[in-house]
């Protein structure tokens, strides 16, 4: 991880973890108790998870835990959104690992904007991101694409997710970056999950 993109996602995650901790279960930032802007439900585990990798703390994953299926939930998110790049997007992320077949597939929805260092949602994002790629070793490199649409206005993502797998909490966990375009302008961002 670029120790930029590291910064910046990880003041995301410290942004949201600590407004949720204000908030019931649902971990709803400023949605006022509806859907809108919910956090990933394992949102904290993962902002550790992030954090973690991004100081170094954790041991890549063994060949053992690299082993069949492995289906993986976490978040990701994009920084330096809208005209000022005042803005940030906060998702959910869904992965299936096949190692035998060294590919990576999944999902990335539920997206919300977010104003930079607020827990104030701008907006809901309809839509969903695919994520196709292959892993080597203990790296998976991956394409995020797809179109997240604000109103009727349409965004289309064109990205590369690069991250590797860990060993965390004595489970296998994936954490990375994520960089490209979206509607043609450069973006960057981060991403964690953890095995179910």
């Amino acid at each position: 991880m670029t120790h930029q993109s590291g910064e910046l996602f990880m003041r995301i995650f410290t942004m949201a973890a600590l407004a949720a901790a204000t908030l019931p279960l649902a971990a709803c930032l400023g949605g006022g108790g509806d859907s809108d802007g919910d956090l990933p439900e394992n949102f904290e585990e993962i902002a550790d998870l992030y954090d973690a990798a991004e100081a170094g703390e954790l041991d890549e994953a063994s060949e053992e835990m690299m082993s069949g299926t492995a289906t993986l939930a976490g978040a990701i998110a994009f920084e330096d959104l809208g005209e000022g790049g005042e803005l940030e997007a906060i998702g959910e992320l869904s992965l299936t690992a096949d190692f035998t077949n060294d590919e990576v597939t999944g999902t990335a929805d539920n997206f919300a904007l977010y104003v930079t260092d607020t827990d104030e949602v701008e907006a809901t994002l309809s839509g969903s991101l695919g994520v196709d790629g292959d892993i080597t070793g203990t790296t998976m490199t991956a394409t995020l694409e797809g179109d997240l649409k604000e109103g009727g206005a349409s965004n289309i993502v064109d990205m590369t997710m690069v991250g590797t797998f860990y060993e965390y909490d004595s489970g296998l966990a994936v954490a990375g970056d994520v960089t490209g375009t979206i509607d043609g302008n450069e973006a960057d961002g981060g991403f964690a999950a953890i095995e179910e």
